[in-house]
């Protein structure tokens, strides 16, 4: 037997122990998929999330973090406690509004983020990560799934939160960046698109010999930018937050060729968002940049600013 045929006996064996054929299996998973429809429509999580989040949280049930050991000392020094990694998930259809729909996924994943950590009794949650997929079908490229995942802690004498604290920060800078007297408070997000017709060609100089900035194309595109970095300051003004911290951005621009009867047109998309912080007004003059940004760099692979244009 070669290896690649090993290979593909070992893959059939696992996708086959994966589908049941126990009828009790199959009742159980009807169960729980039951369980959570219905946990949706109530903005809840099923009772089986609940006891293992709160088993968990008491430390009944191991609990996942990425901070190093001498991260997990430094923070037992700080009074704070690693509870467990908590997510939250929205698959949303684009209607109307894509811009609209960006915005609302990305806040429904958080809040059901916000939720578990709630069940947890955590503070905060750090070293959030945002994802995103899109289907593949053709039939459903409307949609798109919202993915937010983080670390839920505890705070030592800070009392229950109804409504904890994001941060994409780790949980040592999350310590650093109280030290220095800023405090995270969640995540802002902003979204805009917008349509651009050029009847006239202007857009891509695609008659023009000479190298030169596509002036309309930058122009559109930082008009864009602007209105979507716009309301990320908005959202985070309606969380009463002084600043944000940690912002990443991703840009899309589109060409439609036009034909006799319709100009060609751009579709250019922005998305931003970064960790809301407030100062407290008693230390906001003695703030160094130095220790807030300077940590050491991760291993593992962060979220970063991506652009393309297509």
């Amino acid at each position: 037997m070669s290896f690649k045929d090993l290979i593909k006996g070992v893959v059939g064996a696992v996708a086959a122990g994966t589908t049941p054929t126990d009828p009790a299996e199959i009742a159980r998973q009807d169960a729980r998929s039951a369980a959570w429809q219905s946990a949706l429509h109530h903005n809840a999580v099923p009772e089986f999330v609940s006891h293992r989040l709160r088993q968990t949280s008491v430390g009944l049930l191991p609990w996942v973090s990425t901070a190093s050991p001498g991260d997990l000392l430094t923070l037992r020094t700080h009074g704070i406690r690693t509870l467990g990694m908590v997510a939250g998930n929205c698959w949303y259809h684009f209607g109307y509004s894509w811009t609209e729909g960006h915005r609302d996924g990305w806040r429904t994943a958080i809040a059901r983020m916000q939720h578990e950590a709630v069940l947890m009794g955590a503070h905060a949650i750090v070293e959030v990560r945002l994802a995103t997929r899109q289907s593949t079908e053709a039939d459903d490229r409307n949609s798109m799934d919202y993915s937010a995942t983080g670390t839920a802690i505890a705070i030592a004498g800070m009392a229950a939160e109804q409504t904890p604290m994001v941060a994409t920060v780790s949980q040592i800078e999350f310590a650093r960046l109280i030290e220095a007297g800023i405090l995270p408070i969640g995540l802002a997000v902003g979204a805009h698109y917008e349509w651009m017709s050029d009847p006239y060609g202007w857009a891509d100089a695609r008659q023009s010999y000479f190298n030169q900035e596509l002036e309309v194309l930058a122009s559109f595109q930082k008009r864009v930018r602007r209105s979507a970095l716009d309301a990320m300051r908005s959202h985070a003004r309606t969380q009463h937050g002084t600043g944000v911290l940690g912002r990443v951005q991703f840009t899309e621009m589109f060409r439609e060729a036009g034909d006799r009867e319709e100009p060609t047109q751009y579709l250019c998309r922005h998305i931003a968002f970064g960790t809301v912080i407030q100062h407290k007004k008693s230390n906001r003059e003695s703030i160094r940049p130095r220790a807030v940004l300077m940590t050491r760099k991760s291993r593992t692979k962060s979220l970063e600013a991506t652009e393309t244009i297509i």
